[in-house]
């Protein structure tokens, strides 16, 4: 069971010009927003050998596609990137791997999550070391905590390095939400640049985007609702979709945020086959057998996650596989 969300009281919303941003945050803020938070950012899938060890080398082709394909960021070690069965030592390495590969052509931000404060802090300063473009952290998953110990989580991690740090709210993975008036508290934090809410709560959304300080960017973890967060003024998704339709996701933000409406109306009708599919089992599930498919990735993944044979027939002989198939890998 989920906590359910507050709105932002009056006393909140009053507040705001005493917690207002600096005129030097406010700019990197501005900075950030146009140049990393924005647009199409693809979560990753953590490329691995038939033996379960992290794959380099294809790790490596998925950022020269991203790079090619104008995706606008590139998320590694999140919940598509399968962080809960990475070590601590294989988080930084893939934090190495993919800013090294990089080399500066795309913005790379690391998760950092964890049930551990003081685990998800080491991570923050390894990645911020190492020299990550962001940080993004989940609310604790499993144990659950309260909304004061939620505010220290986030604090700390916010204060360990002095990398950009993105919240991330998915409580139906982490059995806690987020109150409206945290995040709106949180925001005024100089080191907490954005939200990645995967609630798909449109009206939520609209409160936090009316709430929230100045430059504080929201983007979309759930890619199906990602098209009406950017229309009420989200600043974009951060997409299990981009794995496989690099292409297709970055063509509808751009559209979108564009305001070529009619443009992205269409290209949203096109991906909701690619939605369907990739919500039929577990993520990264669907989207590694995906991947697969499109000769992209190995289809491996760490126990306890698994392709059942089931679930394998049911994907390849689905509708919705056979409709999407027009946007896969592109």
């Amino acid at each position: 069971m989920t906590t359910p969300a507050s709105t932002v009281d009056d006393s909140t919303v009053a507040s705001r010009a005493v917690i207002e941003p600096s005129v030097e945050v406010a700019a990197f803020r501005r900075a950030f927003q146009e140049n990393v938070l924005r647009g199409s950012m693809v979560a990753l899938l953590t490329p691995m050998m038939p033996d379960g060890r992290i794959d380099g080398t294809t790790l490596g082709r998925l950022i020269d596609l991203h790079v090619e394909a104008g995706t606008n960021a590139i998320v590694i070690a999140s919940t598509t990137g399968e962080a809960p069965t990475l070590s601590p030592d294989e988080h930084v390495d893939i934090y190495r791997m993919a800013c090294v590969h990089a080399a500066g052509r795309i913005p790379i931000i690391a998760g950092v999550g964890s049930p551990s404060t003081q685990a998800a802090c080491e991570l923050a300063r390894e990645a911020a070391h190492i020299g990550v473009d962001a940080i993004l952290c989940v609310t604790p998953y499993y144990n659950r905590p309260n909304m004061s110990g939620l505010r220290k989580h986030f604090q700390a991690v916010a204060e360990a390095g002095d990398a950009p740090l993105i919240l991330y709210d998915v409580p139906q993975r982490t059995g806690v939400r987020m109150d409206d008036t945290l995040i709106v508290e949180l925001s005024g934090h100089p080191q907490i640049v954005g939200l990645k809410d995967a609630t798909g709560d449109m009206e939520r959304a609209e409160r936090l985007l009316g709430n929230v300080r100045p430059g504080f960017g929201i983007v979309s973890g759930d890619d199906r609702t990602a098209f009406d967060l950017m229309l009420k003024g989200g600043a974009g998704v951060i997409s299990v979709a981009a794995n496989v339709a690099p292409r297709t996701v970055r063509s509808m933000c751009d559209a979108v945020l564009s305001g070529d409406l009619k443009r992205g109306i269409q290209l949203g009708r096109e991906l909701e086959p690619l939605y369907d599919l990739l919500a039929a089992d577990t993520n990264p599930i669907p989207v590694k057998w995906l991947a697969q498919e499109c000769g992209l990735a190995s289809g491996t993944m760490r126990e306890p996650l698994v392709m059942s044979p089931d679930m394998q027939q049911r994907l390849q002989n689905s509708a919705a596989f056979r409709a999407c198939y027009g946007v896969l890998g592109r």
